[in-house]
């Protein structure tokens, strides 16, 4: 059965970071430099709720930060916190603040804001359906003079300098040796286009609606981990995650590759632990609190080409009180000189996020804003969104929302 339709408007990675420098604040921050700013010029991928994909304010406060460090200076360690659902009709405004300034090692602070009121520029329904890249509007760097809202995202970011590799370890036995009961010789494109939302009610709307591939940057494809799930406890359950990055990346930008490691690193990550617990259907309220990563190798192993594919191995080891926790390793896939495979651990995540329930269908508001959403973007009709517990719409105001 399909799923999804031939890719449309996907935007590659690098057009989808690009970020245009401001004039800085006339204030100075505590070592007497004026903070720098940087503002989006793409919007962030909307999954369906109408709030972005955190992902991508996560990887561009890191790209926006790694214009005011100095040359050869590469991330290595990000904590973020998400303090309001980021809006994908107006850009995200970076303030980057010098926290420290070493040989080795210097930090950056980004505070992130949006616009009160959507871009003139703002964005129809229909925009996830367009068919070129090119048709996607750009924000305008007169967004930036409009009045900002309180701050969405902050992350503490530390660069480093590189250095020579003489001592250390990582897990024996790699990703694909783990679990070749699953994967077996099968090619990472072989398996299903990630989800915009991995859930059950997702899956029940696509079996009439497939969906086109819009998710921008990357693209992901996800391990059918079902038998090897079946018998596991919650926190035994597993996901692989495929990606390649959409487009090329430039070689000479090695902190741009870092942030297609860390855009990916969010993807679907709730989902993980409300489809272990086997709770997806009663989600109330779902949002990611605070992510961190951190990368573990030399700037070779963070390089991406397109057509070579990475693995996210992901789990989550513990949930309760209204949170729930999410934790991944990224894997670079290789061979050594004998062509034996050779999985590379380099990076690791931890992430925060609220996840709350209700066993009454009303409450359940993770699922209804998602086929609302959906039902102002076109891609899913009124038969699904009424056995959903949506109310009918009128006919006239279908697909003329602003998200």
């Amino acid at each position: 059965m399909a799923t999804h339709k031939e890719d449309h408007g996907r935007l590659p990675f690098t057009d989808l970071m690009n970020v245009i420098p401001l004039p800085p604040l006339p204030h100075k921050d505590h070592d007497g430099k004026r903070e720098e700013r940087f503002m989006s010029t793409r919007p962030a991928f909307n999954p369906g709720q109408g709030s972005a994909y955190g992902g991508h304010v996560f990887a561009q406060s890191v790209w926006a930060a790694s214009f005011t460090v100095g040359e050869g200076m590469v991330v290595h360690n990000v904590h973020g916190f998400f303090t309001l659902p980021g809006l994908v009709d107006r850009p995200y405004i970076y303030t980057i603040s010098h926290l420290s300034e070493g040989r080795s090692y210097c930090t950056r602070q980004v505070s992130v804001r949006q616009p009160i009121s959507p871009s003139p520029s703002s964005l129809p329904a229909t925009y996830f359906t367009l068919s070129s890249p090119n048709q996607i509007p750009k924000f305008e760097i007169g967004d930036a003079d409009a009045e900002l809202g309180k701050v969405c995202f902050s992350a503490m970011i530390s660069f480093k300098r590189e250095e020579e590799y003489v001592r250390g370890h990582q897990m024996e036995v790699g990703v694909r040796e783990r679990y070749k009961s699953v994967i077996g010789e099968r090619r990472p494109d072989s398996w299903e286009l990630v989800p915009r939302v991995d859930s059950s009610w997702v899956k029940r709307a696509i079996s009439r609606y497939p969906l086109c591939n819009t998710f921008p940057g990357l693209t992901m494809h996800r391990v059918d981990m079902s038998s090897f799930n079946a018998s596991l406890s919650p926190s035994s359950y597993r996901q692989l995650t495929y990606y390649t990055p959409l487009g090329s990346i430039p070689v000479s930008s090695p902190n741009l590759h870092a942030c297609a490691h860390l855009y990916a690193s969010d993807r679907n990550s709730l989902y993980l632990i409300t489809n272990a617990l086997d709770s997806g259907e009663s989600i109330r309220q779902m949002g990611s609190l605070s992510h961190s990563v951190v990368f573990h190798v030399p700037i070779q192993d963070l390089l991406l080409k397109e057509g070579e594919w990475w693995v996210q191995e992901a789990w989550t080891p513990r949930s309760g009180s209204g949170r729930a926790v999410h934790e991944s390793w990224i894997w670079k896939l290789g061979e050594d000189e004998q062509g034996q495979r050779r999985d590379v651990h380099i990076a690791s995540s931890w992430q925060e996020g609220l996840v709350r329930y209700s066993e009454v269908k009303s409450e359940q508001k993770q699922r209804l804003l998602w086929f609302e959403g959906m039902r102002r973007m076109g891609m899913v009709g009124e038969d699904v969104c009424e056995e959903e517990g949506l109310p009918r719409r009128e006919r006239e105001n279908v697909g003329r929302e602003k998200l």
